[in-house]
């Protein structure tokens, strides 16, 4: 059976961003890269207002968005994201039983999204960053 054209494109486009993770944390597996990637997306979804979340997730492709978004439900009690420390802590505690997180984890994901989003969606994306995170953002 043959998968429609965007399915087979966004599931490439997703696998780019996998191995771009995997090279930038310097992770072992792609496993890794997804569970991080992952971790990343559902820990800054849960730190931001349900606006926020959703222009960060309509600046990235179909399925990354999915996964953003997946279990995700509006008005959902949220995290404060106050510093990038704790936020990392949160991708540790969030990781444990798998491998425990570079300490650059989420500049890594950043600087995947950056270079592969266009420059009006990577801009979007930063805007709606929380305030404590920017400084991730790559420059």
């Amino acid at each position: 059976m043959t998968q429609p054209y965007d399915v087979e494109f966004a599931s490439k486009q997703y696998q780019e961003w996998l191995v771009a993770l995997k090279g930038k944390a310097m992770l072992a597996t792609l496993n890794q890269a997804q569970a991080m990637m992952r971790a990343v997306m559902v820990e800054l979804r849960d730190s931001l207002s349900d606006g926020d979340a959703l222009a960060i997730a309509n600046a990235l492709p179909p399925l990354a968005r999915g996964v953003m978004l997946e279990g995700w439900a509006l008005g959902a009690r949220k995290k404060d994201a106050e510093t990038p420390e704790a936020f990392h802590r949160r991708l540790v505690a969030r990781l444990e039983p798998h491998q425990p997180p570079p300490d650059d984890l989420a500049a890594a994901v950043f600087a995947v999204w950056r270079d592969a989003l266009s420059p009006e969606k990577a801009k979007a994306v930063y805007a709606h960053l929380p305030a404590a995170l920017q400084p991730l953002w790559p420059a």
